[in-house]
């Protein structure tokens, strides 16, 4: 075995590490198919007369978590509602046989119904769902109460399964993507503090990437938050409230947005020349805080260490500036230089305590075996 090249005694666990991480993206598409399937043999044994729009459902529903799942469930079903009722109304109020008739009623069903779309994002389905009821050939045949029955019916039936699909087969809960996702950020932010520290004169490609990929791994987070919160409230997770650890990662990417700020515009002499030493050291120190943390997150264990070194390092970053004010450097500086100086050591403080709470929503998450 010692005589196989490295590539080849890698191999095993290059490949186990990369089923771990489609494991999540092949049992989405487990839960996918089954719920497709499951409802389109409800659909033949009930004798749907449409039971595709009760497959198309199913599918929609089943989400990448439970609660995402109950979100699209909710809204697939409420706006289907509306817009099969509404429909049905106008329908039934407004013969239609083309031409302006026809005209006269898709404007009456959709022009409120496309308004109420845009005040809330449930309802984005209940202008289809009414153009349906209005315009469909089978809608014609049955009369608008019954199509827009059936139509409620099949969407009611896509919804149950695809729900029932999500709880029972292998469910994905939204609170350990919570806890993923927050780890993720924070490496992301810790990748940041160690391209401050370096002090380069100019950005390199990958630290101006990653602003923007802070800021959609936080949108992520704020999805996901949202679909725990949503667990909790239907009793099926007990897992810590997502809130509080979300405010704490916006928080600490609002530091990190004040130092990145503080950096590009600090004197650069001044910077790395009389205080560059100290800065390295409180920005990779509170870096190494955080990527500790994200680990602690990302593995569901209380963290290990202790904020002793970043304590340290900003010590150390005072200090060096009451050495600049001893050796009267600060006395040729503008005011605005001084100031910024000073401020970065007041947000180094600020993030040092909102790493301290990141630290407590990790031991909230913490499960108990860790």
């Amino acid at each position: 075995m010692a005589s196989l090249p490295d590539s080849l005694r890698r191999a095993p666990t290059i490949l186990r590490r990369a089923l771990d991480r489609q494991r999540p993206r092949l049992t989405q598409g487990l839960r996918m198919t089954a719920a497709s399937l499951a409802t389109f043999v409800l659909a033949e044994a009930l004798r749907l007369p449409q039971g595709y729009w009760a497959v198309i459902t199913a599918l929609i529903v089943t989400q990448g978590s439970v609660g995402g799942s109950l979100k699209a469930a909710f809204d697939r079903f409420l706006g289907s509602v509306l817009g099969a009722c509404y429909g049905g109304a106008v329908a039934f109020a407004i013969p239609h046989h083309g031409g302006a008739s026809t005209f006269a009623a898709l404007f009456v069903a959709v022009a409120p119904l496309t308004f109420a779309a845009t005040v809330s994002a449930g309802f984005r389905i209940a202008p289809i769902t009414a153009i349906i009821v209005l315009l469909s050939t089978t809608g014609s045949t049955l009369g608008p109460i019954a199509f827009a029955l059936d139509r409620i019916f099949e969407i009611g039936l896509g919804c149950v399964v695809g729900l029932a699909v999500s709880l029972g087969l292998v469910p994905a809960r939204a609170s350990r993507a919570v806890t993923q996702q927050a780890a993720g950020l924070a490496r992301l932010l810790a990748g940041q503090l160690e391209a401050l520290a370096r002090l380069d004169a100019e950005e390199t490609p990958e630290a101006k990437a990653l602003p923007p990929a802070v800021r959609r791994s936080l949108s992520r987070l704020e999805t996901v938050a949202g679909e725990a919160a949503r667990e909790r409230r239907s009793r099926l997770s007990a897992a810590p409230d997502p809130d509080p650890l979300l405010r704490t990662l916006m928080r600490l990417r609002h530091d990190l947005v004040l130092l990145r700020r503080a950096v590009a515009e600090a004197d650069a002499d001044v910077l790395r020349v009389h205080i560059a030493e100290a800065w390295r050291a409180a920005a990779n120190a509170a870096a190494a805080r955080l990527r500790d943390l994200a680990e602690a997150l990302a593995a569901g264990r209380r963290p290990a260490g202790d904020d002793a070194a970043l304590l340290a390092a900003i010590a150390g970053y005072r200090e060096a500036i009451d050495g600049m004010r001893r050796r009267q450097v600060t006395r040729t500086l503008p005011t605005d230089g001084v100031g910024r100086i000073f401020w970065l050591a007041f947000t180094l403080e600020q993030l040092r305590r909102n790493l301290d709470d990141l630290a407590a929503r990790a031991e909230d998450f913490a499960t108990p075996e860790a």
